[in-house]
C-alpha cells in the first residue's frame, strides 16, 4: 500500500441511498484514478455520543463464522472529540491494524532505538477489547527513515533490516498475532520483477527470505504474510506473485500466507476479474488468504444512489468469494470515510457521520447465518 496521508481529511455530511444491490460494472485490478476532495462538514453535523452505526454488528457475524474482520486505525481511536470512533470499531470489528504506527519510520525513526508508544497504546487498546492485531508492515521499499538510506554494503543493510525485524517482532510476540512482513516487493513493470528498493538493490532478491526467516526466529507462533496491491484478480502481477511465493515454500521459508490488498473502485467486477480463481490458486499451496485493505472507492461525477449501490456489489462479491474460498480474513482500510487515506471516494462502509452505508447491510447479509 501506499503512503497514507497522517492528516485528519475534512468531514463530509452524506445522504444515503436505499439499499439496492447490482452487479457491480466491468473494470480491471488497476490503481482508480483520485478521487475529488470532500466538501466541508459543517460542525454543527457533528453528535457527539450516537449509538454505534446499527443495531447489527458486524463483529459479532463474523465471530460466528471464524472470520478476522478487521480496521486499519490511526491516532483517532485516541481523540477524546471522536468518541464514536472507538465505539464503531469495537463493536464492529474483531481485529485491528495499525495504518501507519508500526512502519519503519514510525518505530525505527532513530537507527539507536524503538520508539514503541504510539504503536503500543493501539496494541493495547486492541488486545483490552478482545480484538486479534495484524502487524504491519516490517519490510517495505517507503516509510523508511533517512538513516536506512545511507547504508552502502549488503551486510550493513542486512543486519539492520534482521536487527528491526527481530527488534520489533520480539517486542510484540505473544500480542501481535501475524505480520506483513514484506509489503509491495514486485513492481508494476512489464514482466513484475521485484521493485527497486535499498533492500533489493543491496542486499539482493533473497531479502525477502532473509526477512521472513528473521520474523519467524523471533516470533515462532506468529503467522507470516506477503502483502501487494493489484493482485486481487488473475493478471500479470498475481503470477509474479504466486511464483514468488511458491519459490519460498519450495526453498523452505516459513510464509504462512498471502495478503491481498484490494484498494478498489466500483467499477471492478469480482466474478470478470476472476478473483475467486486467483485466491484458490494460493490456497492449493496450503497458503491462508487475507483481504487486508479493503477499500472501494466511488467514481466522481455519476449518480451518488448509483454509486453507493455498485459499492455494496463490490464488497458483497468481494466477501462472498473471501468466504467461498475459506479466507482467514477481511479488513478495511480505515473506519470511516472521513479518515481514509482515499477520503475524497467515500470508499468505507460507514459514512462520515459513522452512520452504516449500503456497503454495510451487503456485507451484514454476506455473514448472517444462511437462512436469516
Amino acid at each position: 500500500m501506499r503512503m497514507r496521508s497522517v492528516h485528519r481529511p475534512l468531514k463530509t455530511a452524506l445522504l444515503l441511498a436505499p439499499l439496492t444491490l447490482g452487479v457491480a460494472g466491468a473494470g480491471g485490478g488497476t490503481t482508480p484514478p483520485a478521487a475529488p476532495a470532500p466538501p466541508v462538514r459543517p460542525a454543527s453535523a457533528v453528535q457527539p455520543g450516537r449509538p454505534a452505526g446499527s443495531a447489527v454488528s458486524l463483529r459479532a457475524l463474523a465471530d460466528a463464522r471464524g472470520l478476522l474482520f478487521g480496521a486499519a486505525v490511526n491516532h483517532t481511536l485516541f481523540d477524546p472529540n471522536e468518541p464514536d470512533y472507538a465505539r464503531t470499531l469495537n463493536r464492529h470489528f474483531n481485529a485491528v491494524v495499525a495504518e501507519n504506527a508500526m512502519k519503519w519510520a514510525g518505530l525505527h525513526n532513530n537507527r539507536e532505538a524503538f520508539a514503541f508508544g504510539f504503536a503500543d497504546a493501539i496494541v493495547d487498546t486492541a488486545v483490552k477489547n478482545g480484538q486479534t492485531v495484524r502487524g504491519h508492515t516490517l519490510v517495505w521499499h517507503d516509510s523508511l527513515p533517512p538513516w536506512v538510506y545511507t547504508i552502502q554494503t549488503r551486510e550493513e543493510l542486512l543486519r539492520a533490516m534482521q536487527d528491526h525485524v527481530t527488534g520489533v517482532v520480539t517486542h510484540f510476540r505473544g500480542r501481535v498475532r501475524m505480520w506483513d512482513v514484506v509489503n509491495e516487493a514486485v513492481s508494476d513493470a512489464p514482466g513484475h520483477p521485484l521493485r527497486s528498493s535499498p533492500f533489493l538493490n543491496l542486499i539482493g532478491p533473497d531479502f525477502i527470505d532473509e526477512a521472513f526467516r528473521a520474523a519467524h526466529a523471533a516470533d515462532p507462533d506468529a503467522k507470516l504474510y506477503y502483502n501487494d496491491y493489484n493482485t486481487d484478480g488473475l493478471n500479470g502481477k498475481s503470477d509474479a506473485v504466486y511464483e514468488l511465493v511458491r519459490g519460498m515454500l519450495v526453498r523452505g521459508v516459513p510464509i504462512h500466507g498471502v495478503g491481498f490488498q484490494a484498494h478498489l473502485n466500483t467499477d471492478f467486477d469480482v466474478r470478470g476479474a476472476q478473483v475467486q480463481a486467483n485466491l484458490q490458486r494460493f490456497r492449493d499451496l496450503g497458503l491462508d488468504v487475507q483481504m487486508t485493505e479493503v477499500d472501494v472507492q466511488l467514481r466522481p461525477g455519476r449518480p451518488e444512489a448509483g454509486e453507493l449501490a455498485r459499492q455494496a456489489a463490490v464488497y458483497r462479491d468481494l466477501l462472498r468469494t473471501c468466504l467461498s474460498v475459506k479466507c482467514a480474513g477481511f479488513v478495511t482500510w480505515g473506519v470511516t470515510d472521513f479518515n481514509s487515506w482515499r477520503a475524497g471516494g467515500r470508499p468505507l462502509i460507514f459514512d462520515d457521520v459513522y452512520d452504516p452505508k449500503p456497503a454495510f447491510a451487503a456485507l451484514a447479509q454476506e455473514l448472517a447465518p444462511p437462512g436469516r
